[in-house]
């Protein structure tokens, strides 16, 4: 028999109690520093690019960084998500191909 992953609800609505609780969502992006994080699939940085200029022109976003993983088919290292986290107040994580 196999072992069956646990299917991940992506909006945190759940029936199933964890010890972890997600981040509140940003509701004013108005000087929020932002994260992009790049999974460094072919297109992903064109993706958070065109993003990021869309919420400059509708939103007065702060800063705008850029962070690549540095293999998509690996989580983001340690160190980097930690240098992400305090760097920034909100991140958009973007997928390509």
């Amino acid at each position: 028999m196999t072992n069956r992953e646990a299917i991940l609800d992506p909006t945190g609505q759940s029936d199933v109690s964890r010890a972890a609780t997600l981040t509140p969502r940003v509701r004013d992006l108005a000087g929020v520093r932002l994260g992009l994080l790049d999974n460094a699939k072919p297109n992903a940085a064109l993706v958070l690019q065109t993003v990021a200029a869309q919420l400059r022109a509708q939103h007065h976003l702060g800063e705008v960084s850029t962070y690549t993983k540095s293999y998509f088919g690996t989580p983001v290292e340690e160190d980097r998500a930690m240098e992400i986290a305090q760097s920034c107040d909100a991140v958009i994580a973007g997928v390509g191909d």
